[in-house]
């Protein structure tokens, strides 16, 4: 799922377990630095925080980045474990 970070930068959502959030970013992110991002819906654009735990090289332009979120709603984790087959 693509996601558009808080400065402007696209990534891409890959894996969501429970409360961790895994995604492809052009930057990484230090443990615990905060991480805001948007995702496109049907109806509009959803908002979501949290703190990054790490981020590690996965290739020559990405990092791949592990967050935990803060004040994730029902509603929200359901339609990102059903954008994931969750």
């Amino acid at each position: 799922m693509k996601i558009r970070l808080e400065n402007g930068e696209e990534a891409e959502a890959k894996a969501i377990e429970g409360n961790l959030l895994t995604f492809l970013s052009p930057r990484a992110f230090a443990p615990g630095s905060p991480v805001s991002f948007a995702a496109t819906t049907d109806s509009g654009a959803r908002s979501f925080e949290g703190r990054a735990i790490g981020s590690k090289r996965a290739d020559d332009a990405h990092f791949e980045v592990r967050m935990r979120f803060v004040n994730l709603r029902r509603g929200d984790r359901d339609f990102l474990a059903g954008r994931f087959g969750n």
